[in-house]
């Protein structure tokens, strides 16, 4: 009898333990579904979204044979016991690796995992198994490395803690001082200024007449500035009050 043009091999761990089916399966069922998602919208109907190719799915039955015939592929030298191949096929499913599915002559070179195998003692020749086997698919997952070192930041990777200082209830001013720097200084916001301003107007503007036109531009070394507090809820600052505007904001969500 001409031997066929195809083999069929199923292999486990890249090769570590590999078979060639004895009897060639009178045909293989390959599936490959869809997971098309079909919806209903208003005035446009039924509308079709695409998306991956589920995982081909292998079915095929055959059987082990007890003794060597013109039907094997394999010569009676390399010819193992029924059960040998069924025990070998248990093994390789309860490992939960996938193994390898391959006929030659054809595209068909795939990793699988054993969806299902099942056997019964022969209908023909006694010491014959049955068998029915389905593989489906493997996709080879690897898991992305997450870099948990903090990168440093702008400043050196030194992540400043919050200024809990006191603010003063006066200031000193020095040479070279502004009250935009003062303001910035103690308030952390040089825009303040002005609330230092209000408070040391009249006293800046005895000092110097020009204030009044450039609110507090003209300042000297010695002076002492009132500083105004403000309490809140994480503690003292000098920051102005500022008027929030409640509103309502919709969100509407696209479907």
């Amino acid at each position: 009898m001409t031997k066929s043009v195809y083999e069929i091999w199923l292999s486990w761990q890249n090769g570590k333990e590999k078979f060639q089916l004895p009897v060639l399966p009178s045909s293989i069922e390959i599936s490959n579904s869809s997971k098309n998602e079909s919806i209903d919208l208003a005035g446009f109907g039924e509308i079709t979204i695409l998306q991956e190719p589920a995982a081909k799915t292998f079915q095929f039955s055959s059987f082990f044979p007890a003794k060597w015939s013109p039907l094997c592929e394999v010569r009676p030298t390399k010819l193992s016991l029924p059960w040998n191949y069924v025990k070998r096929l248990e093994a390789w499913q309860e490992s939960k690796l996938p193994i390898r599915f391959l006929v030659t002559g054809t595209p068909i070179n795939f990793a699988v995992s054993i969806d299902d195998f099942s056997c019964k003692e022969g209908d023909k020749d006694i010491g014959d198994l049955d068998y029915s086997i389905t593989l489906k698919e493997y996709t080879f997952v690897t898991s992305r490395k997450i870099d948990t070192k903090k990168k440093p930041s702008a400043n050196g990777g030194n992540k400043q803690r919050p200024d809990t200082k006191p603010i003063p209830k006066t200031y000193k001013v020095k040479k070279g001082d502004t009250l935009t720097g003062i303001a910035k200084t103690l308030y952390k916001n040089s825009a303040e200024w002005k609330v230092i301003w209000e408070a040391n107007k009249q006293m800046l503007i005895k000092r110097d007449k020009r204030n009044v036109k450039h609110p507090g531009r003209y300042i000297y070394p010695g002076q002492v500035l009132q500083i105004p507090q403000k309490k809140t809820g994480t503690g003292v600052t000098g920051a102005s009050p500022r008027i929030v505007q409640d509103g309502t904001v919709s969100v509407n969500l696209r479907k």
